[in-house]
């Protein structure tokens, strides 16, 4: 009943990566443009097809096609910012929501167009290494990619935080998400602070996509669908008041399927149940804690 167990928690792991760098992606964005980047799942899968493509097309080991990827997504979301979001700076938090699912028309549209999709759909997997690969632990397998999948999103992860607190970079970030007007005043120059804040989320969208795909197939630019809603939900228990309470919301959540996920292996029919009794925990701790678990109550004075 252990390695049953222990099967389900390893099982979760590519996932919880995947949602915990594509939560912190939401999680910067919404911090430094104050709003809601509904196509961050799109822009992550466009990652994943670029990195995809140039390994069937060119052969080319993973580790560069994942660097290419990072770099293609990055120049999407820095164009994005540039492009559009600046252009409608003074655009109301519902206006700037509706362009962000205005995108998701767009870069849907345009990953069929680039990409022979039907072509990837026959494509098997495409992790770090085989799926094949790995050890025991008792009666349970653990992939080699799970444990490269860990490393790479705890090195992100690790980087990304000394960054935002070690150096000017990210105590500009910091002051932006404070309060942008207030930054622009001391000398922060806002709008490289978003465009690259834009950037560095669809860099972490596409490693999130990639590690995602490693598990399941490139089936279409609305893979990372539910991976998105799981970082919204994710910041929403967590509490967008810093940069780490969503990183540990998405964690929580994910451990929650694993636990759902045991209760399961007991009680027949429950398996269909799984994802609805997450979400109903999730939405009994917001209840409990309406600005998240790490949020602080804003108290404004008139």
């Amino acid at each position: 009943m252990f390695d049953a167990y222990l099967s389900i928690f390893i099982g979760v792991l590519p996932s919880m990566c995947a949602g915990i760098l594509a939560t912190f992606a939401v999680t910067i964005i919404f911090k430094t443009s104050y709003t809601t980047n509904f196509a961050q799942g799109v822009i992550s899968a466009l990652g994943a097809y670029v990195s995809v493509e140039i390994t069937m097309m060119l052969g080319w080991p993973i580790w560069l096609s994942v660097i290419l990827g990072i770099i293609a997504c990055f120049a999407v979301g820095v164009a994005i910012d540039v492009g559009i979001f600046r252009q409608g700076r003074y655009v109301n938090t519902l206006g700037k929501q509706i362009i962000s699912m205005g995108l998701i028309s767009i870069i849907i549209g345009i990953i069929p167009f680039i990409f022979l999709v039907t072509k990837l759909e026959a494509v098997p997997q495409r992790p770090f290494i085989s799926l094949t690969e790995g050890f025991k632990i008792g009666s349970t397998f653990v992939q080699y990619n799970t444990l490269i999948s860990i490393g790479i999103t705890g090195v992100l992860l690790a980087l990304v935080f000394i960054l935002l607190q070690k150096t000017k970079w990210g105590l500009s970030v910091r002051a932006t998400a404070s309060n942008e007007i207030v930054a622009g005043m001391m000398g922060v120059n806002t709008r490289i602070i978003t465009a690259v804040s834009w950037g560095i989320a669809g860099g972490l969208g596409a490693v999130a996509a990639i590690i995602y795909v490693g598990n399941v197939s490139l089936s279409s630019g609305y893979i990372m669908t539910m991976t998105q809603i799981n970082a919204f939900l994710a910041g929403i228990l967590g509490g967008f008041a810093t940069f780490y309470g969503p990183v540990i919301g998405c964690a929580i959540i994910y451990l929650l399927n694993a636990l759902v996920g045991c209760v399961c292996v007991h009680v027949e029919g429950l398996s269909m149940w799984k994802a609805a009794i997450v979400y109903l925990i999730v939405m009994l701790l917001v209840l409990w804690k309406p600005q998240g678990l790490f949020g602080k109550r804003t108290v404004k004075k008139v």
